[in-house]
Formats: structure tokens, sequence, C-alpha cells
């Protein structure tokens, strides 16, 4: 894994608890690694920036944010401090990140019509009765309407195909059996990406 997804792609959250994993899985569906994480989706070349709540790009070397109940929640460019809540992302090394609430999750479609984003969180499981623990990766997965839309959860092909509606095309790739879309996502890594970026191409 590369020193940008470490640094900012997993904004890491440890859940130490067993139940964690058997509630969520009920809810995510969309199991981690099922989207290409790593595709270069944005401008070519592009400098370092902020993006504000109003559109304007503030452009610098070197990006760092932090947030928690003991610092204060902001994102500074270079010598240049905002808060958080001020800025909607920032562009750094060639990656995207758009805010959720108090932090920054990797953009991995980008479209003029719907982005998605992902979200990996770090989770501890403790065995019962004993003192051992497992950790392992959740990604959670968002998609934004345009440039500057709340962020939706959703982690199900049916919620993909209601991302996608009034696209023929995006929602027929996203009608599958589970067991034809596990094959079409090891024979193509891209495959769940392109649903959307089918969508964002759509008429």
């Amino acid at each position: 894994m590369n020193k940008n997804l470490q640094k900012h792609l997993l904004s890491i959250a440890v859940i130490v608890t067993f139940f964690f994993i058997a509630s969520s899985s009920t809810v995510n569906k969309i199991h981690t690694g099922a989207f290409n994480y790593y595709n270069s989706v944005e401008e070519k070349d592009a400098k370092n920036h902020i993006v504000l709540n109003d559109g304007e790009q503030v452009y610098g070397d070197r990006i760092d944010w932090k947030t928690g109940l003991f610092v204060k929640d902001q994102i500074k460019v270079d010598n240049h401090k905002f808060a958080i809540k001020d800025v909607r992302g920032y562009l750094e090394n060639g990656v995207y990140y758009g805010r959720l609430k108090d932090e920054y999750i990797q953009r991995i479609v980008h479209g003029p019509k719907i982005n998605v984003y992902v979200r990996i969180v770090e989770v501890v499981s403790q065995t019962p009765g004993t003192k051992f623990t497992t950790r392992s990766k959740q990604a959670y997965h968002y998609a934004q309407k345009g440039e500057d839309g709340p962020m939706i959860a959703f982690g199900s092909q049916k919620k993909i195909r209601e991302l996608v509606a009034g696209c023929p095309e995006a929602v027929k790739m996203a009608t599958k059996s589970g067991r034809e879309m596990r094959r079409a996502i090891r024979k193509n890594r891209n495959y769940l990406n392109s649903i959307f970026d089918t969508y964002n191409k759509c008429n």
C-alpha cells in the first residue's frame, strides 16, 4: 500500500467489539476490495490544493489535517490554516479526498453526475473469553451527486441500481446475481467503478 493511502485513505477508527463484524455484515454487503481503490481518476499533473466550500482553490505543497476530541479540527496548506467545516475537499499527489463529517475520504470515481468515495476502517475484534484479538479492514462506500452534494452511504447492489437509475446500461451492469457479480469483479477489477463511469457518460 502506498504512503498516500496509508496516510489519508486509511482514516483509522479502532472498534473493539466481537459483535461488530456480524452486525455490520447485514448492512454493508459490498465487501472490502470490491471496488478498485487504486485508479487514477483525477486530472493528470494537477497541483496539490484544497477546495473551500464556495469552490475556491488554495494551492500549496504540503497538506495536513487533524481532528479529534483534544485537538482543533483543522486542515493546513503549507502555513495556512482552515477549519475543516470550511473545506469540502483537497487534492494531494493526484488523489482527491472529500469531506465526510470531520474527516476526509478518498474519491475513487469522478464524474459530472456522481462521485464515489471509500472510507476504510480498521476493526479490532476480541475472541470471547480470551485475550486474543484480530485485526481486519472494513470498507464503507459513499456516493455524491455533483461536486458538493451530501455523502450518501451505500452497501448493496440494490442501492447501486437506485443511484444509477435513469441510465439503462448502468442499471443492466448492476443487475446481476451475486454469483455473476463476483465473477464480473474477478474478471475486471474495475467493474463496480465502471458502473458509475457508465452512468456519468449516459445522456
